[in-house]
């Protein structure tokens, strides 16, 4: 069985969309090398990760002091990844 490699399956539809989106999307995709599907796909996943760091960044941005302390202590030893501008962000109110 032929798979696809985007999505595992060889099954598609058809979407309607204006023509200048489509003519947007083909563009990207002639310059890039890619198939209209990766093109969309590709925006999806910059769109889902975009939105997982601005809830990362809303989530952290209400953390007390104290939360942040704790954080720290209860992850210290956990790995070396540690990032000391992480606190400088934190000192100024930037995540």
């Amino acid at each position: 069985m032929k798979r696809s490699i985007l999505w595992g399956m060889t099954s598609t539809t058809t979407i309607k969309v204006p023509k200048e989106l489509r003519d947007r999307l083909a563009a990207v995709a002639r310059q890039d090398h890619l198939t209209l599907a990766t093109v969309i796909a590709r925006a999806l996943d910059q769109a889902e990760e975009r939105a997982f760091w601005s809830a990362v960044n809303s989530e952290n941005s209400s953390l007390t002091d104290s939360e942040r302390a704790q954080y720290r202590s209860a992850s210290a030893g956990r790995d070396n990844l540690e990032d000391q501008t992480d606190d400088e962000l934190g000192r100024r109110g930037g995540w």
